[in-house]
């Protein structure tokens, strides 16, 4: 796989190296108010790393500073199903980072790849319903919210509703005019 680039970014594969900051990322407070997943141990990230699907496309976010390359999150395309030609996308970026436009430069780049170099006709995604910094940005991005799941997740100790949101290739083109 190529790498991915803007003028402020760069998306790579995930390497061994990325592990501890993509670990501290998923166990930091402000991240885990929202994350779907549960925090998770050194060995259970290494694993993980280890057994990354075929079907997934896991990339780490860099930002260029100073002709230097610092990490501050991932983003990537997951359970990708060829005969159905859809993927789920999911960002994780560092909340030093937040509100500085890195999530929807880093996400147009993985829809691009997705819609026109893997051939993907529709990337879904879904979020707690009241993450209202991500519901935005995923309407931003051109996203048409298609169900709210009621109850769906439980985090934290309630059951929390979740919202799905889809976004077809013919959309995604005619958004960016490609």
């Amino acid at each position: 796989m190529r790498i991915l680039e803007t003028q402020r970014l760069l998306l790579k594969p995930i390497e061994v190296e990325d592990l501890k900051f993509l670990l501290n990322l998923r166990w930091e407070q402000e991240v885990m108010n929202y994350l779907i997943h549960d925090p998770i141990s050194l060995k259970n990230q290494t694993d993980w790393f280890n057994n990354i699907k075929k079907t997934d496309l896991a990339l780490s976010i860099f930002v260029k500073e100073d002709n230097d390359l610092k990490i501050i999150g991932t983003v990537g395309l997951y359970e990708m199903n060829a005969r159905h030609q859809r993927a789920i996308w999911r960002i994780r970026l560092d909340p030093s980072h937040q509100g500085k436009g890195y999530a929807t430069e880093a996400i147009n780049l993985i829809l691009d790849y997705g819609f026109n170099t893997l051939n993907l006709n529709k990337i879904i995604s879904d979020s707690f319903a009241d993450n209202a910094a991500i519901v935005n940005l995923t309407l931003k991005l051109g996203f048409k919210q298609e169900g709210l799941l009621v109850g769906h997740y439980f985090h934290n100790g309630e059951f929390r509703d979740a919202i799905q949101f889809g976004f077809l290739r013919k959309d995604f083109n005619l958004k960016n005019k490609l």
